[in-house]
């Protein structure tokens, strides 16, 4: 099927059952919308090479996926194709253009980096090279995961050591901050950065007061309904924030494969965990509610995304400078919601010993250790007290 595609013709092809429908705009040869039986999207753009083919003709018909609508609109889907045929009439097949491209971006995102830091940097020059791997693993590597190193800038480097020292006070932060400059500077060394994102940065200051703020059911609900008003992802990011009181770093990155549907939770792996254990959330009705609108994506699995689940949501900065904006609260940080979530339930009557195991906080001895189910019913019978505030 050939049609001249506008926006609002692409929102309003509808499915067809028992097959799927595949329709070519006529004003961009070659770029095709794809709509699955269950309705799901994606473009794609076919082309030939030049020079490829038997003579020095053109090859054989070949096929790229351009990305999934509507997170690929139709004028990014036009230049995109556009750009691709421009590649194949040159000679240069785009596919293998874009595999070179996603190799970099493989080799140069910030666990990558970090792991070979560790193995050609610190493991020569540093006595006690571990201690290092231990602080990158627990608080930078959560946070920047799957993100290029050249795509760190200064705002996301400010925002990590606030958190570390919100939650960990600010020796902490200024051992984290003392090590990913040398990460940096390493990086910068080899050709990875034009310049490191920390040069210049003061450190901590000394004398840090532990937060306390904890928001009100008027100011979470203000909240609440900016979120909802900010959309994906970091609407629902914001909500989960809300209804599992867990860290920023382990609902941002959310991956598919740590749901457990049996259960009606999620699995944070220990990997993933500040206390190097798993940790099994509970979802209450709301909870699941917003796992089950957001998107499964073709080539990726992180749930909450701005690049098709390939990388894990950024940009929390500027997002929450939105929220503020949205919500006229003032004077709180996001981790203050799992602080305000762990008190509200208390005021409901759910035992502390119950919520310090909602939160992951470290458990001794053998059951903390072995039962990564330990306490779930009575996990799950907090969260769903708290959730009934958000029916």
């Amino acid at each position: 099927m050939k049609k001249k595609l506008t926006e609002m013709a692409v929102s309003k092809i509808a499915p067809e059952a028992g097959r799927r429908l595949e329709v070519f705009d006529t004003l961009t040869p070659g770029l095709a919308l794809r709509v699955t039986e269950r309705g799901k999207k994606s473009w794609s753009v076919m082309y030939r090479v030049a020079g490829r083919g038997a003579g020095g003709n053109r090859g054989t018909l070949r096929r790229m996926t351009l990305g999934a609508y509507p997170l690929i609109d139709l004028k990014a889907a036009r230049e995109r194709a556009r750009a691709a045929i421009d590649l194949a009439d040159r000679g240069d097949d785009p596919a293998d253009k874009r595999k070179d491209e996603m190799r970099q971006k493989g080799e140069r995102v910030f666990e990558v980096i970090c792991a070979r830091f560790i193995e050609l940097h610190a493991k020569a020059h540093t006595v006690k090279w571990r201690d290092t791997e231990r602080l990158l693993d627990t608080y930078a590597v959560p946070a920047w995961r799957g993100r290029p190193i050249d795509q760190i800038d200064r705002a996301a480097a400010h925002e990590l050591l606030d958190d570390i020292a919100l939650e960990h006070g600010t020796g902490a932060a200024r051992e984290v901050r003392k090590h990913i400059t040398k990460l940096f500077n390493w990086a910068v060394d080899r050709g990875l950065l034009a310049a490191s994102p920390v040069a210049g940065m003061r450190r901590p200051e000394l004398g840090y007061t532990p937060r306390e703020r904890v928001l009100s059911m008027d100011e979470l609900r203000a909240v609440w309904a900016a979120a909802g008003k900010m959309g994906y992802p970091f609407g629902p990011m914001v909500r989960l924030l809300i209804l599992t009181a867990q860290r920023r770093a382990e609902v941002a990155n959310l991956e598919r494969g740590w749901l457990l549907p049996d259960q009606q939770a999620f699995e944070v792996p220990a990997s993933h965990y500040k206390t190097d254990r798993p940790q099994v959330v509970p979802l209450s009705a709301p909870a699941l509610a917003v796992v089950e609108g957001l998107p499964k994506w073709n080539s990726g699995d992180f749930m909450l995304s701005t690049t098709a689940g390939k990388r894990p949501v950024s940009g929390f900065s500027k997002a929450k400078a939105r929220l503020d904006k949205l919500s006229e609260v003032e004077g709180w940080t996001l981790h203050d919601l799992r602080r305000s979530a762990a008190t509200h339930m208390a005021r409901l009557g759910v035992a502390q010993e119950h919520i310090e195991r909602v939160l992951g906080h470290a458990i001794e001895g053998v059951a903390g250790t072995y039962n990564r189910y330990s306490y779930l019913p009575e996990k799950r019978a907090a969260l769903d007290a708290w959730g009934q505030e958000w029916n």
